[in-house]
């Protein structure tokens, strides 16, 4: 019989997510005013095709690594599966998921903040799940679901 050990994969845990925005600047002061994130660290990084700015940013219970390179592609296809409001399509697209207690009283809260919706209130998997989902300002989702329909 294998002996298991305390570490290597039994030790996984999730560190930070992290995303490429047109406008790390732009991107920060949006989290932290529409999510309340706070950042933890800021830099610029040369590299040898120009430059890399990043961000650290914490809230929700996780860390969020936002870059800006001097190189960002613009992919039409993912940024216009963002804003559609069927599931997402495209490999490579992708949302960042939250939850909370009360999505109706969230909801009015982020329509006070000005942020874009894709849409607000709406029960998916056949009424299982009551989302919001709002857009960044790269178009990048972040859905929001009501705990007590989460499975």
């Amino acid at each position: 019989m294998e002996e298991k050990s305390n570490s290597g994969l039994r030790t996984l845990t999730i560190y930070n997510v992290a995303f490429v925005v047109s406008d790390v600047d732009k991107a920060v002061a949006w989290y932290a005013d529409a999510l309340g994130f706070k950042l933890l660290a800021q830099e610029t990084i040369p590299d040898t095709k120009g430059t890399l700015n990043m961000a650290f940013l914490e809230g929700a219970g996780i860390k969020l690594e936002i870059l800006q390179n001097s190189e960002n592609q613009y992919v039409e296809s993912i940024e216009k599966d963002a804003r559609t409001e069927a599931a997402p399509s495209v490999i490579g697209s992708k949302a960042i998921v939250f939850k909370v207690e009360d999505l109706k009283l969230a909801t009015q809260e982020l329509t006070q903040k000005g942020v874009d919706f894709l849409w607000k209130e709406r029960y998916l998997a056949e009424d299982r799940l009551f989302s919001t989902i709002i857009l960044d300002p790269d178009g990048n989702r972040i859905n929001i679901f009501q705990s007590n329909t989460v499975a």
